[in-house]
């Protein structure tokens, strides 16, 4: 299998506009509220699946990195649990056709906290991609 970025990218693309697609079939038999508690389970249990199968060759880097990145990924699985709640509420409100397109806004959050707080290197040609990717999104919404 090849382990280069764009065919992983590829892959999440693909994976991610079945998700949505799914997503919206399950909540023809259940509420957002019944979707999301059942989704969690799901990822809990596959969570511990793959924590128990893959802790043992990194426990001792999680040891090293200290206390400082166990927070940040506490804060950054709250943010994604948090942001699918409220994705598969508003998925249940309107149509996947909209929702899923302008879920895919976020790249402008990353792009302005990659700005500010990561020191990346800011370059015209990022912003003018990241407004034509929103614009695009905006116009597949309406």
């Amino acid at each position: 299998m090849p382990k280069t970025p764009g065919f992983f990218i590829f892959l999440t693309v693909m994976l991610w506009g079945v998700a949505g697609f799914v997503d919206k079939l399950t909540l023809r038999y259940l509420g957002p509220n019944e979707t999301f508690v059942v989704r969690m389970g799901v990822n809990a249990l596959m969570s511990l699946a793959v924590f128990f199968w893959g802790w043992m060759p990194v426990r001792s880097a999680v040891a090293q990195a200290g206390k400082l990145p166990l927070l940040l990924v506490t804060i950054s699985l709250i943010m994604t649990l948090t942001g699918v709640f409220c994705y598969i509420k508003s998925l249940s409100g309107s149509e996947a056709s909209r929702i899923v397109p302008l879920s895919s806004t976020f790249p402008l959050v990353t792009f302005l906290l990659a700005l500010a707080f990561l020191s990346e290197k800011f370059t015209w040609i990022k912003l003018v991609g990241t407004a034509l990717i929103c614009a695009g999104i905006g116009c597949l919404a309406l």
